[in-house]
């Protein structure tokens, strides 16, 4: 009865530990510049997304089926909401299998700051995507994204 127990507290400290490990870093007015110096001479893709919008869920399950063919830096997921949701956005990224990916989530008060400090072009609008070549020149993209356009993406 004693090595059952064991083995339910282990299974669970382990599972509690996968959720957490969704780890979502501080997006801030200056976030943008960062991820993109941190991959320097890559392209990557920057998706945001929200919590409460059906759509980006949608997208979400939709990039887990492509996530063994995007490395860890060339897919950045951003959540719009808002410290408060970190734990409800965690568990998306993990039962959508992102929570490897480079996960952010806004901070603040102030989410119309950080739109703008990443596009001053866009108003919010969910599903959003910017597409960054390798010299960083970037595409944005509004709407679901297609698999066709994922496939373009990951063959440049």
């Amino acid at each position: 009865m004693i090595n059952k127990l064991t083995v339910g507290l282990v299974l669970a400290m382990w599972f509690s530990s996968s959720i957490a490990g969704a780890k979502l870093k501080a997006f801030r007015a200056g976030s943008i510049n960062e991820i993109s110096a941190e991959r320097n001479g890559q392209s990557f893709m920057v998706v945001l997304w929200s919590v409460d919008c059906p759509p980006c869920i949608k997208e979400l399950a939709h990039l887990q089926q492509y996530r063994n063919r995007f490395s860890r830096t060339s897919l950045v997921l951003v959540a719009i909401d808002g410290q408060q949701y970190s734990d409800t956005a965690q568990e998306i990224l993990y039962d959508n299998q992102l929570d490897a990916m480079d996960n952010w989530i806004f901070t603040g008060s102030m989410p119309e700051r950080l739109r703008y400090a990443i596009d001053p072009a866009w108003y919010g609008e969910l599903p959003r995507a910017y597409f960054y070549d390798q010299a960083h020149q970037r595409v944005a993209y509004s709407g679901a994204l297609t698999q066709p356009m994922l496939e373009r993406w990951l063959k440049q």
